[in-house]
């Protein structure tokens, strides 16, 4: 049969052409990788087992393998020249005495040529016998030793795929022409070659589910459905090369880019092959995952299109067509594209039994597909290329539910490993609590960047256009109005991700201006979408509008309640039962003065209506209801939390401060306390400093300052000087300790924007950064590190200052401080050449590194505790100009981890924040990884509100 060779790049034809070299010439067949290759993508020496039969026998010496692919062929006759043009090029080349490849002893005797372009064989006028007269007489023109030179063409090539099953398969996904799901029985044997229309029909089902956005997802009461297509972007995201360099991309086109590779072991990629996406609350992670599988489902159904029926078609075509819009190439690599909820799986998988990630998916996709079994999934899964999106492991707060579901993530690539699946995984988390749960040793780790101004607005007018349609007055109106929003300050400063830019397009369909802080776009929101639901005519409207306070509770209720029961094993994808809406309302309305039977009427008249949506409580499951946003149901739940009286608002900001899962919570209420509640404001900021000075382990890990920033990003302070210096104070203090990449940037650019807007905030930044350095050590070095690293690019007082610190810390060669500060620490990434390889390094158990810091009473009663933690992690030493020995590499161990939280023995954790603070400057990527884990404890600690929340 005839292949798709087009589909294959340039890259992946030179691996295919290497793959058959090895197969058909033997193994003294020598491949070379990506990069300059001097001409040559193989070469090989001595005798082979090629050509056979041949009256001159199998090729005997020095010979080269060249590729040439052409990536849009146009017609035999253009593609022939194409291809001999190249060929007189290469011979020219090799005769070109100044050339590289033509240095002494590097001619080869034997020539072959791979191409993807068809050549005829008609006699004399033909491609192929053109080739061989052409190549014969520039031979003896340029008396070249070359003894035999072939060309391996499109024909050739196929009737080799055809002959080598093994070969044929990894390239499957990329070669293998026509409607692929019909035809599996053709094309595999065995169990596979059955479930072809099983999946086509399973795919054509989830293109139609996933066609759309909904606003429901960001609270809009009507639950508009827009075409995903239509409105679709490519978020810009970053992560750092394997030269440490931090490359910016567009996330979804690189993605697919990333998938037209082979990523088995049968492929040449180097490297992580799986990627994880870190982004924030509305930052995009989820439709990122939806955009990626509907683009695989497409492709694979686009060569089989006579077979669909005409909606599939339609949404299908207007799919393609719309991707293209937004500069989307469509993927070569027809991957089979399944996405898991990880919320929903952690739920599933929480009972004690098993269940892998194929009984899962088989299933779920058996609830619309019938008869598709997990051996049927393993089966597909050896023979063809997979896509696996793993959506929300943020959404797992449980630690238990978190490590049940890695571990089966874990067992999943094992799995994938063992029948050698050509399998690309995209996960996604919040950064908040997440701490490389998915090994950097797999996994490309890439955060979404807050979006430009430009690509806010750009996103605001196609929303705007597809809601309005046919009332270009108003899609006009609310465009202008977002454009001035994105000249002002704080405001731009809200338009950085898709579900804030969607409110406020919203709301400024009914308003000339939107708010300047996170919270306040919320609220306002919130009750734009009351005022409108209680506007309408009929019973529900009449609800809405009589009983707006126990309404409000029944929202603000469910939002704690939800937040609370989400921490559980379980319940990740928590919901509230009809039963528990009824006695939160009750409760309320008892508490109002109404008897029980009022009481009970009208709470059956409100649940009634939450079962269809009431304002942004919406069904999930049966007779359950939820919040399609967790965003949203975070608001809520600040709202519930500041509604109490003064100490018992304290109780609660206390109780829930050092946790992931609430921190957004966190935030919106302290942004309702200074908006609504001002008299709390001071409170807030001693409370900021006692979370701080808890624990030995808080004074370490800086909850409080970590809180700080954030409250300084969303701009709670931004009207109020004197709480935001105070809390910029509280924020500086992180620059004590070693930061993981996202704090140092999220604290460069809080204090960068508080700069900017205030003079004596900017000062009292440059006093301590001053201290800092003249302090020596941790201090020196992080703040150097932190400041100088991402204010490289930055204009202006504060940035110079900086960088003349920085510069005269780089001359002092003497203390290893100022040298790691101002050149390896992170976040610059080390130095050049660390990932490169081209640095020797000393590697050491980091737990023997450790043992010289513990107290002797510590090691005694905790050793075996920390070898079980840092089972298997190395150090990487290696020797910098001041001639000391410096940790500049981490390598953890892909090990099971226990999920009994070093917490439960404070003791032990005490001890373990003793031993850091004793750690010379030059171990401070130990201190560093010291502070990960006692922060991730910290962090994954349920979360206890008592009677406060359930009184």
């Amino acid at each position: 049969m005839d292949y798709d060779l087009t589909r294959l790049g340039s890259r992946e034809f030179e691996h295919l052409t290497q793959a058959l070299a090895i197969q058909i010439l033997g193994p003294a067949v020598q491949t070379f990788g990506d990069g300059p290759d001097g001409g040559r993508e193989a070469e090989f020496h001595g005798e082979l087992k090629y050509p056979l039969p041949d009256p001159e026998g199998p090729w005997n010496g020095h010979g080269v393998l060249q590729a040439k692919f052409l990536q849009r062929p146009r017609g035999t006759t253009h593609d022939t020249a194409w291809f001999l043009n190249l060929v007189r090029a290469e011979l020219r080349q090799w005769a070109n005495t100044q050339s590289k490849r033509a240095r002494v002893g590097a001619l080869p005797e034997y020539l072959l040529f791979c191409t993807n372009v068809v050549l005829s064989p008609d006699p004399e006028t033909g491609g192929i016998d053109s080739f061989k007269r052409i190549t014969k007489g520039l031979i003896k023109e340029l008396q070249l030793p070359i003894r035999d030179v072939r060309v391996w063409h499109f024909d050739q090539i196929c009737r080799y795929l055809d002959i080598y099953p093994a070969i044929r398969q990894t390239y499957s996904g990329l070669t293998t022409a026509g409607d692929v799901l019909f035809r599996l029985h053709e094309i595999f044997e065995g169990t596979v070659g059955g479930l072809g229309e099983l999946l086509a029909s399973h795919s054509g089902k989830e293109l139609a589910t996933d066609q759309w956005v909904r606003l429901g997802q960001a609270g809009e009461a009507d639950n508009q459905r827009l075409p995903l297509a239509e409105l679709a972007i490519d978020p810009t995201a970053s992560y750092l090369t394997s030269d440490g360099t931090r490359e910016f991309v567009a996330v979804v086109q690189h993605i697919i880019s990333h998938g037209d590779t082979v990523l088995s072991s049968r492929g040449n990629i180097g490297g992580p092959r799986h990627i994880v996406l870190i982004g924030g609350p509305g930052q995009g992670k989820s439709t990122v995952g939806q955009i990626l599988c509907q683009a695989y489902r497409a492709t694979l159904l686009a060569d089989a299109i006579g077979r669909l029926d005409d909606e599939t078609k339609e949404i299908l075509t207007t799919f393609t067509d719309e991707m293209k819009r937004i500069g989307l190439s469509a993927p070569a690599a027809r991957r089979w594209p399944v996405r898991i909820n990880l919320s929903e799986y952690a739920d599933a998988a929480a009972g004690g039994e098993i269940v892998s990630i194929l009984r899962y998916l088989s299933e779920g996709i058996s609830r619309r597909t019938p008869d598709i079994t997990a051996g049927q999934l393993r089966s597909w899964l050896r023979t063809w290329p997979w896509l696996l999106v793993l959506d929300g492991l943020d959404e797992v707060a449980s630690t238990q539910a978190r490590d049940t579901v890695m571990e089966r993530v874990n067992d999943f690539l094992l799995e994938a490993a063992s029948v050698d699946a050509d399998l690309l995984v995209v996960a996604t988390s919040r950064p908040q609590g997440y701490r490389e749960e998915f090994s950097p040793q797999r996994y490309v780790h890439m955060r979404l960047e807050p979006m430009a101004a430009e690509d806010a607005v750009s996103y605001a007018a196609q929303l705007a256009q597809l809601r309005h349609r046919g009332d270009p007055e108003t899609a006009e109106r609310v465009l202008r109005r977002l454009e001035e929003a994105s000249e002002e300050d704080l405001t731009a400063r809200l338009m950085t991700t898709p579900l804030q830019v969607t409110i406020m397009a919203i709301l400024l369909e009914r308003r000339e201006r939107v708010p300047q802080q996170r919270y306040r776009l919320f609220y306002d929101y919130y009750q734009a979408i009351y005022n409108r639901e209680a506007s309408k005519s009929g019973p529900t409207g009449r609800l809405i509008d009589d009983h707006r306070n126990a309404i409000n509770y029944l929202h603000e209720r469910a939002g704690l309640l939800l937040q609370v029961k989400s921490e559980k094993n379980g319940e990740s994808d928590a919901s509230l039962s009809r039963a528990e809406l009824s006695n939160i309302i009750e409760d309320h309305l008892r508490g109002e003065g109404f008897d029980d039977a009022a009481s009970s009427a009208l709470a059956t008249r409100m649940v009634d209506a939450a079962m269809r949506r009431l304002i942004l409580l919406v069904p999930r499951k049966q007779d359950n209801v939820g919040f399609d946003v967790r965003s949203l149901q975070e608001f809520m739940a600040a709202r519930a939390m500041v509604s109490e009286d003064s100490e018992e608002v304290s109780d609660l900001l206390t109780g829930t401060a050092a946790s992931a899962h609430w921190r957004n919570t966190w935030l919106l209420a302290a942004g309702q306390i200074f908006h609504e509640r001002p008299g709390l404001r001071d409170r807030l900021v001693v409370l900021l400093d006692e979370i701080q000075a808890n624990s030995e382990i808080s004074l370490f890990t800086k909850p409080g300052s970590s809180l700080a920033v954030g409250l300084l990003s969303d701009d709670v302070a931004a009207q109020a000087p004197r709480f935001l210096r105070a809390l910029t104070k509280i924020a500086l203090e992180l620059l004590e300790e070693p930061l993981d990449e996202d704090e140092c940037i999220d604290l460069c650019e809080a204090l960068w924007n508080v700069a900017d807007s205030d003079i004596a905030s900017r000062r009292l930044i440059e006093r301590v950064v001053d201290r800092n350095v003249a302090a020596g050590g941790y201090r020196a070095a992080n703040t150097l590190a932190t400041l100088g690293g991402n204010w490289e690019s930055k204009a202006g007082p504060l940035a110079d200052h900086v960088r003349r610190l920085v510069e005269r810390a780089s001359r002092n060669q003497n203390e290893v401080a100022y040298l790691l500060g101002s050149k390896f620490m992170w976040p610059r990434h080390l130095l050049d050449g660390i990932n490169s390889g081209s640095i020797r390094f000393d590697q050491r158990p980091l737990v023997e590194v450790m043992k010289p810091y513990l107290r002797p009473s510590a090691l005694e009663r905790f050793g075996r505790a920390y070898e079980g933690m840092f089972e298997g992690d190395v150090l990487g030493f290696t020797m910098v100009p001041t001639g000391q020995q410096v940790a500049l590499q981490y390598q953890h161990a892909m090990v099971t981890r226990s999920s009994v939280s070093i917490l439960s023995v404070p003791q032990a954790a005490e001890e373990l924040v003793f031993a850091a603070e004793a750690l010379p400057v030059e171990m401070w990527q130990l201190k560093h990884q010291i502070r990960q884990i006692l922060q991730s404890a910290q962090e994954r600690e349920p979360v206890n509100l008592g009677s406060i929340a359930f009184p």
